[in-house]
């Protein structure tokens, strides 16, 4: 049975096929990532696509105040991950 899950995931894989192919572009052409740069970027992708889908999940399950507040502190928590993660990434960069 196809559902409304199985439509959003089909389009979030194919949204992040999307992605990796730019990151993997940008990556070449503007940093220069070493293979521990580049897993730290794959598990924040990932850790943000995890509490995306936990938390709409759990408003699809009925506990819409629950899947609120873990969108709320996931974006608080990815953001600060972010920032540290775009710092390190930036980090053996030649100014340009």
């Amino acid at each position: 049975m196809i559902t409304n899950l199985v439509i959003f995931a089909f389009i979030t894989g194919l949204l992040s096929g999307g992605v990796i192919v730019g990151a993997i572009a940008w990556s070449k052409a503007l940093l220069k990532l070493n293979w521990w740069k580049c897993l730290l970027a794959g598990l924040w992708y990932l850790l943000l696509l995890v509490l995306v889908f936990a938390a709409f999940t759990l408003i699809g399950e009925g506990e819409s105040v629950a899947g609120w507040k873990t969108l709320g502190i996931a974006t608080v928590v990815m953001v600060i991950l972010g920032t540290g993660l775009f710092r390190i990434l930036l980090t053996g960069r030649e100014n340009i």
